[in-house]
């Protein structure tokens, strides 16, 4: 048995699935470019990762985040997590900057501080769908210069690959980026193996990607 074994476009409906048992609130369907989502099966040992305040723990609830990008490329998306490394180096920000930007990650939404990586252990089924473009600040009462400021700033270490704070656009997700969207998601379907790494950290980073 595998996670959401059998999932059809027809279950990406805002409200609660009697046949899965888990939940897409407003919020997560309106998170995607309208008619761009299909349903994608994953095999065992694929690698995702995603970009997130903490260490994205199960939720005894809901279980874990729905959240997702294939570290590999992978269909649309041709970059996967080392071409976001490019990206972020080549643009001279750091990478919790730049998935900000592609992900379309409002500052007040998450602080997108950690890199993290899991390999589903069974195969699993979930949304795959463009990222719909969001405001830098999606309350403009919450807006802190303070705090946008620090979470666009690199590690120290970083620095000594040119790379430098962040200035972020209004408008978040102009370019073409993709995203899973895996509810039903327990632990007990991944292996973490440990790979949490400062999404600030561009050194760090390198040395995890290409060793």
């Amino acid at each position: 048995m595998g996670v959401n074994d059998d999932l059809s476009i027809y279950d990406f409906t805002v409200g609660k699935s009697e046949w899965y048992g888990w939940t897409i609130p407003q919020s997560h369907y309106d998170a995607f470019v309208e008619n761009s989502v299909r349903v994608e099966e994953l095999p065992a040992g694929f690698r995702l990762f995603k970009l997130t305040k903490g260490e994205a723990p199960a939720d005894p609830k809901y279980g874990i985040t729905p959240w997702w990008s294939s570290v590999m490329p992978f269909k649309e998306d041709h970059e996967g997590a080392l071409g976001r490394f490019e990206q972020a180096r080549l643009n001279k920000i750091d990478m919790s900057a730049m998935v900000r930007y592609m992900s379309a990650v409002p500052i007040d939404w998450n602080a997108l501080d950690n890199y993290i990586e899991i390999t589903l252990k069974v195969q699993a089924a979930g949304f795959w769908g463009k990222y719909s473009p969001q405001k830098k600040w999606s309350d403009p009462r919450k807006r802190d210069l303070g705090v946008e400021m620090s979470r666009g700033r690199p590690a120290p270490s970083a620095r000594s690959m040119g790379i430098k704070d962040a200035v972020l656009p209004n408008e978040l997700g102009a370019l073409e980026a993709w995203q899973f969207y895996i509810p039903g998601l327990q632990e007990e379907h991944i292996s973490r193996q440990q790979r949490i790494i400062s999404a600030h950290d561009m050194v760090a980073l390198r040395e995890y990607f290409f060793g």
